[in-house]
């Protein structure tokens, strides 16, 4: 398991951490998520929100189609 959201600490560092940390055989990611995160209490430049999440999960799934997004 592979936190992107706080090994970065910036959201544009996300998918290709991710996308190294499954190069490499990471069983999961773990990433930040807020509906607004301009308003989070902390975190919030590095946290998605729920459309650059789908969009974070389609290029995922696109790059490795065997995963199993849950």
């Amino acid at each position: 398991m592979v936190d992107v959201t706080h090994s970065t600490g910036r959201k544009d560092l996300l998918l290709p951490t991710a996308k190294a940390a499954y190069a490499i055989g990471a069983d999961a990611v773990m990433v930040e998520v807020h509906p607004f995160p301009a308003l989070a209490l902390s975190d919030a430049n590095q946290q998605l929100d729920f459309q650059e999440f789908d969009t974070f999960i389609e290029n995922l799934t696109t790059t490795f189609p065997a995963l199993n997004v849950q």
